[in-house]
């Protein structure tokens, strides 16, 4: 599907709908048409900084097909080519086809959104050039279509570069076709070549897996097996694409005039029976994902990269950016939302009772849509849950509260040796940015990542080797430039254990391993020590069992 993502600018207005932020898709005859209107409120009952982004225009139609003819030329050639190398060609099986598909596309070990995708187009039952039909008879297609086009959605290039979506195998078969290296995020039609996958069934028929990510295909080569489930790779926007998202195509025979459309519905004219295991519906209203945010977001055009404003965790009193002083966004993403329809939404308390709750009532036929709800935050700390219920299906996205009184001054004593790592953590995982910042006694700073920092702008803080002179440095981080993780307390500690000998200055009678300095307190709980050099440490807590003796002409200098 080469304009998934195309935008045709046309006339444009403001709507004053109350905190709505909002994607339009629509299909209109043979053009793939989206509207895209950004709108930014700032206060719970009014609505300002109206934005528009605009779109820029193209159609897709036979004349700019996902896949050229030139481009299925070579790719029969390549198959006929390889099936003969392979052997497969003279054991090409005969007869009826049985395949069952199971959905091409899978969800990462760690995506946690409730959906991640839409169809933006199925294959065109009308051959009559500058007609279009689905196979539920519907439109959602375009002009000369061969495949069914499943687009990831919303942060669609977020997506792709995280590897959240990954493209399987949806039957067994063999590799007969294999492209990979290719430029990936490509915006509009174009004559580059995408990545893919060609697989036979042992039935004789086909499915090809079109514009996947650069260097995230299988391993595997031409010539080897698969099985359904297994891993292609990973969901991009190669070839003639405008926008991430796979081009799923399935063939009877060798040769892309032979292509099928693995849906049944009124309107199929290439096949009777559904190819899948289990079909889904045409059209599926559903909520994709729910989000609680820092401030409005804003979806990035192609092929950027959008930038998360989602957070788990906000320090009260908060003030996010543009927003009132003490609200949130609450965001629900919606697929094929179904005029006058009803979201309801709910803002659980800690023991589950309602914090707050509102409905929406959905006004237009979106293909995908979000809506964001300036909130109140609540103000009593501990976890919350925002939940959102629609078509049958709840979302939810869990957050904190933090309080002043509820974020300790410092984190538990750390007893941290010389030459050692410590790790502090932001508890705002996720996608949130960080600065950590370092207070040396004149007020915190920003630091950056050098020999001792890493991970200065991450949820997490490494400190390694700090020297012993940075007792009673202080960190903390600023997240999402608004809210502030706890405070964390350096200190070195040392303990004496007397494994060696009753000496002092040996390491190996210390927890550490070395001798404590001038910035490190010393714990000794038992033993007798002899102190015979000049020695220091900033503090001791001994036991009235331990006996220390210092040998004359020498002093043990306990600096606090």
């Amino acid at each position: 599907m080469s304009n998934l993502f195309a935008f045709l600018f046309t006339s444009f207005k403001l709507f004053s709908i109350n905190h709505i932020k909002y994607i339009t898709i629509k299909f209109t005859s043979s053009l793939l048409l989206f509207t895209l209107l950004v709108l930014s409120s700032i206060a719970q009952d009014s609505l300002s900084n109206n934005q528009l982004r605009y779109p820029a225009y193209f159609t897709n139609d036979e004349k700019n097909p996902c896949i050229t003819a030139d481009d299925y030329s070579a790719l029969d050639k390549q198959c006929t080519d390889n099936l003969q190398k392979t052997g497969l060609y003279k054991n090409r099986p005969s007869g009826v086809l049985s395949t069952n598909f199971i959905w091409p596309l899978k969800a990462a070990e760690g995506f946690n959104d409730c959906e991640y995708h839409f169809i933006g187009a199925y294959v065109d039952q009308n051959t009559t050039v500058g007609a279009i039909k689905d196979y539920d008879c519907g439109s959602n297609t375009y002009d000369g279509h061969q495949g069914t086009d499943i687009a990831i959605w919303p942060y669609s290039f977020y997506k792709v570069d995280n590897n959240l979506i990954e493209v399987v195998a949806a039957a067994s078969g063999t590799i007969i076709q294999k492209a990979d290296g290719n430029f990936d995020r490509n915006c509009s039609s174009n004559s580059l070549t995408a990545n893919s996958i060609i697989v036979q069934h042992a039935d004789g028929s086909q499915a090809l897996y079109w514009h996947m990510k650069k260097n995230s295909l299988t391993p595997k080569i031409v010539g080897q097996t698969v099985v359904a489930g297994e891993y292609l790779g990973i969901v991009g926007s190669s070839g003639s694409s405008s926008g991430p998202h796979l081009h799923f195509e399935v063939r009877s025979g060798n040769a892309s005039n032979t292509y099928k459309d693995p849906f049944s519905g009124a309107c199929n004219s290439l096949n009777a029976n559904s190819w899948w295991a289990t079909q889904k519906p045409h059209t599926s209203p559903a909520l994709l994902k729910v989000s609680v945010n820092t401030t409005d977001i804003s979806l990035a055009a192609c092929p950027a990269t959008d930038v998360l404003t989602e957070s788990n965790a906000f320090v009260v009193p908060f003030q996010g950016p543009g927003l009132t002083a003490g609200y949130a966004k609450f965001y629900i993403f919606l697929r094929e939302a179904t005029v006058g329809s009803v979201v309801d939404m709910k803002i659980l308390n800690p023991d589950g009772s309602i914090f707050n709750s509102w409905t929406y009532t959905v006004s237009s036929a979106l293909k995908v849509s979000y809506v964001g709800f300036s909130k109140k935050l609540p103000l009593v700390a501990g976890k919350y849950i925002f939940q959102s219920t629609y078509n049958g299906s709840t979302c939810s996205a869990d957050f904190e509260i933090i309080t002043a009184s509820s974020i300790p001054v410092t984190a538990d004593t750390i007893k941290l040796c010389s030459g050692n790592v410590v790790k502090f953590t932001s508890c705002y995982p996720g996608s949130n940015t960080w600065q950590w910042q370092q207070d040396s006694g004149n007020g915190f700073t920003n630091i950056t990542n050098n020999a001792i920092f890493s991970g200065a702008n991450a949820d997490t803080l490494r400190l390694t080797n700090p020297p012993t002179s940075w007792y009673g440095y202080k960190y903390r981080c600023l997240v999402n430039n608004t809210s502030l993780s706890k405070k964390y307390l350096l200190r070195f500690v040392a303990g004496w254990t007397g494994a060696v000998s009753s000496a002092w200055e040996n390491p190996g009678n210390w927890s550490c391993g070395v001798v404590p300095d001038a910035y490190t307190d010393v714990i000794i709980n038992a033993g007798t020590i002899f102190v015979s050099s000049n020695a220091s440490c900033r503090s001791m807590l001994e036991k009235i069992a331990v006996s220390i003796n210092i040998k004359t002409g020498f002093k043990l200098n306990v600096t606090h």
